[in-house]
């Protein structure tokens, strides 16, 4: 909020607050989710597929709901693992899964209303998942201009870029591959509110290079952003802000915060989460949450930990 000092106005710093601590710490695959239409109370993550919470962002308090178990997947469970919500499938809502396996990767959804898991196909996709993933939803209960059928994937230290239909429960390895491996701390992101014909992802694996997809006119865009002097790899998470155009990014075990400006194409620092992160881990741990009065937050748990932290950020 603003002030005066010695007769000239300023912006107090932001503050990172305590919330209550997580059910049980951060491991490689671990991943949060919420609706990012705004005012929806809240959050939900995912430790392991015997650990499926649900926070609620006004009460902050916890509690467990149904685990997604394998959902067909096999081997070592962890890294490669995320998740996606869609607010427009089941009268409540679903939370896409793809669990990161070492033999054979898993997927499936889970209904909200009903707090049951369903298992979907895995046909066309590389039976082991690691590394990190990231999936995208083009839902139309975001933007109209969406299609509602399709989650787009990208992880595996690869460059094969998937689409998944939810009408045909099928996968498809899309023609237009990334130009570069999306590795350890990629994210992938609709971005909706600024340009619904767009997907923006981060590459990772210890590089500085970011995205842009078009779905209409398929191909990619190697963004030129300012400065780029960053690399982003394993621990780094990632939110999409529809409100102010901004991709939210905390890099790494740094727990240095910056935003990538959608509309200047610039990359500006936002200071730091103020604690130490702990071994960074693979899975997305970073959360936007807008309320029913306009607040704005950044939802953040601590790699390998099991503090839970939100900073506002608008108001």
């Amino acid at each position: 909020m603003p002030f005066n000092h010695n007769l000239k106005q300023g912006i107090d710093l932001p503050i990172w607050q305590w919330l209550r601590f997580l059910p049980t710490a951060n491991a490689a695959g671990a991943c949060q989710v919420n609706d990012k239409r705004g005012a929806d109370r809240y959050i939900y993550f995912l430790f392991s597929i015997s650990s499926f919470w649900r926070y609620d962002t006004i009460t902050d308090a916890w509690i467990q709901l149904a685990s997604p178990g394998a959902l067909g997947g096999s081997g070592t469970w962890g890294a490669g693992t995320c998740m996606v919500f869609d607010p427009s499938q089941g009268s409540a809502g679903r939370i896409w899964l793809l669990n990161g396996y070492t033999t054979q990767c898993g997927f499936g959804y889970y209904d909200i209303a009903a707090n049951t898991w369903t298992s979907r196909s895995v046909t066309n996709l590389p039976a082991v998942w690691g590394t990190d993933g990231a999936m995208s939803h083009t839902c139309a209960s975001y933007n109209a201009a969406g299609n509602d059928d399709y989650i787009y994937l990208i992880g595996n230290s690869a460059t094969p870029f998937y689409r998944y239909s939810i009408s045909g429960n099928s996968w498809s390895a899309m023609a237009n591959a990334l130009t570069g491996a999306a590795g350890a701390g990629c994210g992938i992101h609709w971005i909706q509110g600024t340009d619904p014909d767009k997907l923006f992802v981060i590459r990772g694996g210890a590089n500085s290079a970011v995205y842009r997809y078009s779905i209409g006119t398929p191909g990619w865009t190697t963004l030129t952003y300012n400065p780029n002097s960053e690399t982003f790899t394993t621990g780094t998470v990632s939110a999409y802000d529809s409100t102010n155009g901004r991709i939210w990014i905390q890099k790494d075990a740094t727990h240095r915060l910056y935003y990538y400006d959608l509309a200047t194409d610039k990359m500006m620092n936002a200071g730091a989460i103020p604690y130490t992160s702990g071994t960074a881990v693979a899975g997305d741990r970073l959360s936007y949450v807008k309320t029913a009065d306009g607040a704005q937050y950044l939802y953040y748990t601590r790699a390998s930990g099991t503090e839970l932290w939100r900073t506002l950020i608008f108001y």
